[in-house]
């Protein structure tokens, strides 16, 4: 079953430096985290657009600023091809984390479809996700998972609770993908011995042929024998000797 966290609140509550700090202390606990945050671009202490930034690698690209050439979200310009350079190769392979982090599901990153369609799946695969979320989209995502609105008394208690919630669930063994691990191995088993059971007969079915064949032609030949010694004796034997008793008077 999904396990999806979505944290929302107001602009500037926090959601983006809470996320990484949970980033960072699931990853000293040695669970696998993938994803992106979304840090603020700056210039002269003034906001001016916004990065993202892989989790797990560093790597870092534009998703919006104020000179940028993509459609416009408030007073930024979204650069998508910049934005799925970064995002889209985390959420691909979604599989091989015990985490994934998403900074935000808002505005200026539904604008691009691709991560709109890529979202959709990653809510429903077994790959637990937190995500803030931008309260225009409460309703449409919320229902996917639990909501927990941030606020700034709440920081501490919602960043234990997170953790203590992925580590929980990323402790749990995950179930061994087709083909591997000895749950099926086990399902192959009868699968197995029949097909070995088919080759073998296989096997066996040249030699026996021929001598299902060859009894069958052994009563033929004999009957066929029998046949000929019939007519023989009916023409040389007892039925001759009566006829000729019989011409005689005897």
């Amino acid at each position: 079953m999904p396990q999806n966290f979505f944290i929302t609140g107001i602009p500037k509550s926090g959601k983006t430096t809470l996320l990484s700090r949970i980033a960072d202390e699931l990853k000293s606990h040695g669970l696998r985290v993938g994803g992106f945050v979304s840090p603020e671009e700056k210039a002269h202490g003034t906001r001016t657009g916004f990065y993202v930034m892989n989790i797990e690698s560093g790597e870092m690209g534009l998703l919006a600023d104020l000179n940028a050439d993509g459609p416009k979200v408030s007073k930024y310009h979204v650069d998508i091809k910049s934005f799925e350079t970064i995002a889209l190769p985390v959420m691909r392979k979604s599989e091989r984390y015990d985490v994934v982090i998403i900074d935000e599901i808002g505005r200026m990153e539904l604008k691009s479809r691709k991560f709109a369609d890529m979202l959709d799946m990653l809510l429903e695969s077994h790959t637990p996700l937190i995500a803030s979320l931008h309260g225009d989209f409460v309703e449409r995502y919320g229902q996917s998972g639990e909501v927990i609105f941030l606020e700034e008394n709440n920081r501490e208690a919602v960043y234990r609770e997170l953790v203590e919630k992925i580590k929980t669930i990323g402790k749990k063994p995950k179930a061994a993908p087709a083909g591997k691990g000895r749950k099926a191995a086990e399902k192959k088993k009868p699968q197995v011995a029949a097909g070995r059971k088919w080759k073998e007969s296989r096997k066996r079915e040249p030699e026996e042929a021929p001598r299902k064949q060859e009894k069958r032609e052994v009563p033929r030949k004999q009957e066929r024998k029998s046949a000929k010694e019939t007519r023989k004796a009916g023409k040389s034997g007892k039925g001759f000797v009566d006829h000729l008793k019989e011409l005689l008077g005897f």
